[in-house]
């Protein structure tokens, strides 16, 4: 007996307006490996490269950069703002002691004399916490100003369209009467 195969499809589903055709899954774009988990794999290696070639700043750089460890873990947005700007400022905090060290020689007294700097901490964390005010006060101050150039603008256009209106009548303005 010969079997018979149908081919015959199924009813399509009526669409809602404005919804695009949901494709099926093996006609979908693969989407790449999360970029977290890159960058995660990525951090541990270094570390432990840093921690096997050149300990004490390792240490240094773990301790320092600890605002921006905060700022990871806290930050919940996609293109996480928060941890560039804190991460960017105590990165640039923690290189003048790292840089004393790299003078002195990358040992464990070099450490000890940068750790037991107070000025070292505050130019470390105070960097980081320049980074969060940067974060929360420069967003705010931006709106402002655009928000005062946007009434400028539109302050300008209104003036420059009661002179048209003056100029050519009424009819340019496109409203029926």
């Amino acid at each position: 007996m010969a079997r018979t195969t149908s081919t015959a499809k199924a009813p399509a589903k009526p669409r809602t307006p404005g919804t695009a055709p949901v494709k099926p899954a093996a006609a979908r774009p693969q989407r790449a490996r999360n970029s977290g988990s890159a960058l995660i794999t990525l951090t541990v290696i270094v570390i432990t490269v840093l921690a096997l070639t050149a300990l004490p700043l390792c240490i240094l750089l773990v301790a320092g950069l600890l605002p921006s460890g905060v700022a990871v873990l806290v930050d919940r947005h996609r293109r996480r703002y928060l941890a560039r700007t804190v991460g960017a400022m105590n990165l640039a905090g923690v290189i003048p002691g790292a840089l004393r060290m790299w003078e002195a020689g990358i040992t464990f007294t070099s450490l000890q004399q940068v750790v037991n700097s107070p000025y070292s901490w505050l130019v470390m964390y105070g960097a980081a916490g320049m980074g969060w005010v940067l974060y929360f006060c420069v967003p705010p101050v931006v709106a402002m100003v655009i928000e005062v150039r946007d009434d400028e603008t539109k302050r300008r256009l209104e003036a420059r369209s009661k002179l048209l209106i003056e100029e050519w009548g009424e009819e340019v303005t496109g409203r029926q009467r």
